[in-house]
């Protein structure tokens, strides 16, 4: 310990001694520990980060496969199979969610509703702190409805009651009676305020509707590769005994970790950005290496003397090492100052679709990463520049009078090589930030054929009309009619329209179409079943089909 204080304190004179260079040394590190730190700690609150559930690892997201390989939410009668006959889930449960219309609490809320199926709170597992889960009962088509809400909802719009006999909510049309509140941080789906349970108008009897999707729970001991191999098998027999083969029945089923499911279209770009990253550190490295190196070759005489004083080898090496676990020390602690400032920026400009922001920070993880960061690039300089400056004869040095290796042809060779390596990272960075510009350039300036500099939007969410009810159905018309009348009045205004999906916003429905006859549409059929059946007949005729994303548009 006496001779690692004895080091620390020499350091700590070499690099006061030097203050240029130390300055340098110290903002070159800082940057690049700070960069890689800040987008490290994004990788791993959206990557990395496990799940906020009891043993995450075990839930999976489960989906069909379409003929084309496409992956597909799950169908009702589909679902129910793959409940049924598997053997390898704890619990498998299937989900939607979508924005509503909410009022009885302390005031009226467009919240996240999320429709589920009574064993969903069994998957995560997650069990209300007050009240009680849905049961199977609950979830029986005409069963009285009910709703569990999130503990966040329960605090700001049902004033913490205990009591939840009295606190009923009227989401879209329908009065839900509060049967449970679920603990605080549980959000899935995310955004979530309320769940309901699903079913309750009964199932959609296509195996072509995907309209759910679906996780499960793996058994003890079973693992993903089992769990798909069951749901696989299930699928494909699905597949082979169905009458009904065309392009949005499953062909077979992949099951995947939920994570992956969440995170898996934003993992390649936020490997490729903590690649960047990492040249960007390797740039650092190299920019102080090479000065370390010439403070060394100034230091020949000193450490000639020292060496004919009785210095071994190891232990100017181990100087050295000290000196540059000081550099990234201190180096390190400014990165970190400067990559909490750097989480917030990415944060920022970060895309909506981008999932788990809300884990994003400088965590307990993030810190250990910084720390073996430094350390790995302390070690790496110093071991690297005590190798270079302790090669060959020291005691020469003071032969020479104290000329040494300054003007050496191998030291000149490794600066070199060092400056060519440099180079040749840092026009991988910049051809490729280069291209990347250009690219958005030329994105932006596609035409899309429309004008979209004095539009704007708002979003508007009516209670859910049914499908067989004409009188919300003409409710729901005036009052959009009523709407689009008053905003074609507010001067300045020259068009007003409205559309269930914006264009290029990538959240329009997709699904199969049928050729039809004005005489052919069904007159007010009674349910969503009746009209399923009328329409059986003709989608038996191959050639009226086709698949196509649809969209709803008013005039204008």
């Amino acid at each position: 310990m006496s001779g690692l204080l004895q080091d620390l304190r020499y350091a700590l004179r070499q690099l006061r001694k030097s203050p240029g260079f130390t300055t340098i040394a110290v903002i070159t590190l800082g940057l690049a520990i700070g960069a890689t730190t800040a987008i490290f700690s994004v990788v791993y609150g959206v990557l990395l980060r496990p799940l906020p559930y009891a043993d995450p690892t075990r839930i999976m997201a489960i989906f069909e496969v379409t003929t084309k390989g496409t992956w597909n939410r799950v169908a009702d009668p589909n679902f129910d199979d793959f409940r049924d006959q598997n053997h390898s889930f704890h619990a498998v449960a299937k989900y939607s969610a979508s924005i509503a219309s909410v009022s009885g609490g302390s005031q009226p809320t467009r919240s996240m509703v999320a429709s589920v199926s009574p064993d969903f709170f069994k998957v995560f597992p997650v069990q209300p702190i007050v009240g009680r889960a849905f049961t199977a009962v609950d979830a029986r088509k005409g069963a009285a409805p009910v709703a569990v809400v999130s503990y966040g909802y329960w605090k700001q719009h049902l004033e913490s009651s205990l009591d939840l006999s009295r606190s009923h909510l009227k989401i879209d049309n329908s009065v839900f009676f509060i049967i449970g509140v679920l603990p605080e941080g549980f959000l899935f789906p995310p955004e979530a305020a309320l769940w309901v349970p699903t079913d309750l108008d009964g199932e959609n009897p296509s195996r072509t509707s995907h309209n759910y999707d679906a996780v499960g729970r793996l058994r003890d001991g079973v693992t993903v590769e089992q769990g798909n191999a069951d749901i696989s098998a299930i699928a494909r027999r699905i597949h082979d005994t169905s009458n009904d083969q065309n392009d949005y029945l499953l062909k077979d089923g992949i099951v995947v970790p939920l994570q992956d499911s969440i995170t898996g279209n934003a993992r390649p770009a936020l490997l490729i950005l903590l690649g960047a990253a990492g040249f960007l550190l390797l740039v650092a490295c190299a920019n102080v290496a090479n000065l370390l190196l010439a403070q060394a070759s100034v230091r020949t005489r000193e450490l000639a003397i020292r060496s004919a004083l009785g210095a071994s080898r190891g232990r100017l090496i181990r100087q050295f090492l000290t000196e540059a676990f000081l550099l990234s020390l201190v180096g390190g602690a400014l990165g970190v100052m400067g990559a909490h400032f750097g989480v917030v920026g990415l944060v920022a400009l970060a895309p909506e679709s981008l999932p788990r922001l809300d884990s994003v920070s400088i965590s307990i993880p993030v810190l250990v990463f910084a720390l073996l960061l430094l350390t790995a690039v302390a070690v790496g300089l110093g071991a690297f520049t005590s190798m270079r400056a302790t090669s060959g004869d020291l005691r020469r040095g003071l032969e020479e009078g104290g000329r040494g290796q300054a003007g050496s042809q191998s030291s000149q060779r490794v600066g070199r090589l060092i400056v060519a390596t440099q180079i040749a990272i840092t026009l991988v960075l910049v051809v490729g930030a280069g291209l990347l510009g250009r690219s958005l350039m030329k994105v932006l300036e596609v035409d899309p054929g429309f004008r979209v500099d004095k539009i704007v939007t708002m979003d508007v969410s009516l209670p859910w009309a049914g499908w067989v009810d004409p009188k919300a159905k003409a409710g729901v018309a005036i009052f959009f009619s009523s709407l689009i009348d008053r905003l074609n009045q507010i001067p300045g205004v020259r068009k007003v329209g409205a559309t269930n999906g914006l264009p290029m916003d990538g959240g329009l429905p997709n699904g199969m179409f049928l050729l039809m006859m004005q005489d052919e549409v069904p007159k007010t059929p009674e349910s969503v079943d009746s009209m399923a059946r009328e329409f059986d007949v003709l989608f038996q005729q191959k050639e009226r089909l086709g698949t196509a994303d649809f969209c709803i548009a008013t005039d204008g």
